[in-house]
């Protein structure tokens, strides 16, 4: 769940498409053509990028065998069909002042809270910024409009600026505690970073929010700098049975 482009910082490009680097003496997967990774990404250039390395870069090496790209926003408010959703304008058209914004500006702040927008941009949040309505729903439910069972989920990414927390919220309620992957792996430091410029109410930290549930579902975690590797460690043998079923 937020895929960008499938390769800028995504631990799962190195899982299905080598590694960037040759590290001594470890493998990469050389045949994952039973597993079938579902790419969910919102942004549309983003999307546009994601679809070419998955057809160009990891169709090359032949490891799977086909891969679901989704075009949408993950929301668990059941009332929308489609979500607001505020991303920067890179079109060719765009302002210089738009263009000229450095990367992770341009392509990762993609947000359903526009008001997480305007902090970033400020005075250029309606120069730079379109808001499009995006097709929206939670996890289960964009798997099912596309005939895909959520009963064996093996590994869950997520990268979605911040609002992992809310996401890991929606997603631990809409699945049986018996089908919830074995390995679920998110972003920390902008949750972090959050906390200090953009608080919750009544002194709420993002991170422990998600840290807390994770941890009251059976999961271990594991701190890899800025991202939280979480295994589950409580109710393993169901989780890992359901994949492999």
């Amino acid at each position: 769940v937020g895929a960008m482009d499938g390769i800028s910082n995504d631990p799962m490009f190195e899982m299905y498409g080598g590694r960037k680097q040759d590290h001594v003496g470890v493998q990469s997967f050389k045949d994952l053509r039973n597993w079938l990774p579902v790419m969910i990404e919102p942004v549309p250039t983003n999307f546009e990028a994601l679809i070419e390395t998955y057809t160009e870069k990891i169709a090359k090496t032949k490891n799977l065998g086909c891969a679901v790209p989704i075009n949408a926003a993950v929301s668990y408010d059941s009332s929308e069909e489609t979500c607001p959703f505020c991303h920067t304008n890179t079109s060719e058209s765009a302002p210089k002042v738009c263009t000229d914004l450095p990367d992770w500006k341009k392509f990762q702040i993609g947000t359903l809270d526009c008001g997480y927008s305007k902090h970033y941009h400020k005075e250029n949040f309606d120069l730079c910024i379109v808001q499009d309505p995006l097709p929206c729903s939670s996890i289960t439910n964009l798997l099912a409009e596309r005939f895909l069972s959520s009963e064996n989920i093996g590994m869950v990414q997520i990268d979605i600026e911040g609002y992992e927390y809310i996401l890991l919220e929606g997603f631990m309620k809409e699945l049986p505690d018996h089908l919830l992957p074995p390995v679920i792996h998110f972003e920390r430091k902008v949750m972090v970073a959050q906390d200090e410029i953009y608080p919750l109410q009544e002194g709420k930290k993002r991170l422990k929010i998600a840290e807390d549930l994770m941890k009251s579902k059976g999961y271990a975690l594991h701190h890899e700098g800025e991202d939280l590797l979480a295994i589950r460690v409580s109710g393993f043998r169901a989780s890992f049975d359901n994949v492999m079923s």
